[in-house]
């Protein structure tokens, strides 16, 4: 069992600091990309659409599966050792980790849709999707830091 509960370590470190990465990239790297120079509102929403609609696939998924690797380790520790700190940290490194899905619902849902919305339109503010872009941006890039603390977590209660 021992070397099962390394793998879930590792795995769910992984997943958290991928996930991290991905969203982190996302703000830092992919949308000053498309923001940068003059670009057609239709064209930097669709962009924006396209990433936005890969992110749905990626992070989700990296994001369950690091906080079920986590809680599956949790449960051994709390199992098997009286340090209530290994299991304890396992399930905040969790919580840390799926923590994106509700940030995601109480504080980017709205620009989402906003900028969602901005797709279907035929004329579109160039000012209006690129603040919206820009929102979107930052909101993310507060995001990233979410999985950020489910790594630490998991890197300090695996030590």
């Amino acid at each position: 069992m021992a070397s099962i509960v390394r793998i879930c370590q590792g795995l769910g470190i992984t997943a958290s600091s991928f996930l991290a990465g991905t969203l982190y990239a996302s703000s830092t790297l992919a949308v000053p990309a498309i923001l940068a120079g003059k670009t057609n509102p239709s064209l930097l929403a669709s962009q924006w659409h396209s990433m936005y609609q890969t992110g749905m696939k990626v992070g989700p998924t990296l994001a369950l599966l690091g906080a079920v690797n986590y809680l599956y380790v949790a449960w051994g520790a709390y199992n098997s050792t009286y340090d209530t700190r290994v299991w304890k940290g396992f399930v905040g490194a969790a919580v840390g980790t799926i923590g994106i899905v509700p940030f995601t619902l109480i504080f980017m849902a709205p620009t989402n849709s906003a900028l969602i919305a901005q797709t279907a339109k035929t004329t579109l503010s160039e000012v209006d999707v690129r603040g919206l872009v820009e929102k979107w941006a930052f909101l993310n890039l507060l995001r990233s830091g979410i999985p950020v603390v489910g790594t630490a977590l998991g890197l300090y209660s695996a030590l």
